[in-house]
């Protein structure tokens, strides 16, 4: 497994790369906290203006590494809630970004992958990705995977996946909210790209603020700090500044 972080556009855009292609790009709690870990200090240079998180090979996320799971059975149900709590974390860590992220979502995306998904700002995904979450037939039931599933599907389309008895399809993610485009796997990069431009466009300042806007929206249930943030953008704004003149 590796992780690279590279800049480009005079270090407007960060791209991040996520390579554990050989085992699906599956995680353990230290590989995502190493993603997490460089999403932040690509974002923390006021020079960012947006992410690129690009998973290397032919799938988005095969979800947790499995080959974890033997140790389970010698842990306590608080050992195993407190890794839990620890993923989900890590997974709250990138909402909270000031920065967009943006990837591109193509083949699986299994168990954890979901809320990986659900944590990316603006997924772009490719006409073959397909969402499962087998959880249940190893006997599992999802735990922050379940919560994001249940409050972003209606309910029952949330109990045929997480009771593993359905697979969702791209256009079924598209129309759940859970990826912002669905394009043919041959335009993904293409797709991603033209999304990155049209972000790169838009002043970085005004970015942060837009992410600023919703997700403490998101957070809050009211609009108490988004009025300040855009305020702040009016007064320094370059349609603000020449109307000055």
């Amino acid at each position: 497994m590796t992780i690279t972080l590279t800049h480009g556009h005079d270090g407007r855009l960060a791209r991040v790369r996520y390579d554990n292609a050989a085992r699906g790009n599956c995680f353990d709690l230290p590989a995502l906290h190493h993603l997490v870990d460089t999403l932040e200090t690509a974002a923390d240079d006021d020079s960012c203006a947006v992410i690129h998180l690009d998973l290397a090979g032919k799938n988005f996320c095969a979800g947790w590494d499995t080959s974890s799971f033997a140790a389970l059975a010698g842990s306590t149900p608080e050992a195993v809630a407190a890794d839990l709590r620890a993923s989900d974390d890590a997974l709250h860590r990138i909402r909270r970004l000031p920065v967009p992220v943006v990837a591109g979502v193509r083949g699986r995306i299994i168990g954890f992958g979901a809320g990986l998904l659900a944590a990316v700002h603006l997924p772009v995904a490719a006409m073959s990705a397909r969402l499962s979450l087998p959880e249940a037939r190893y006997g599992f039931a999802p735990a922050g995977v379940g919560h994001t599933i249940a409050r972003s599907l209606p309910r029952p389309h949330a109990y045929h996946l997480l009771t593993s008895a359905a697979t969702a399809t791209a256009g079924q993610l598209l129309d759940w909210g859970l990826v912002v485009r669905v394009v043919a796997d041959g335009d993904l990069d293409r797709a991603v790209d033209h999304l990155l431009d049209t972000l790169l466009a838009v002043p970085g300042s005004t970015l942060r603020a837009v992410v600023e806007v919703v997700e403490s929206s998101l957070a809050t249930g009211t609009a108490d700090r988004a009025y300040d943030i855009s305020a702040r953008t009016v007064v320094a704004g370059p349609a603000t500044r020449g109307a000055a003149r």
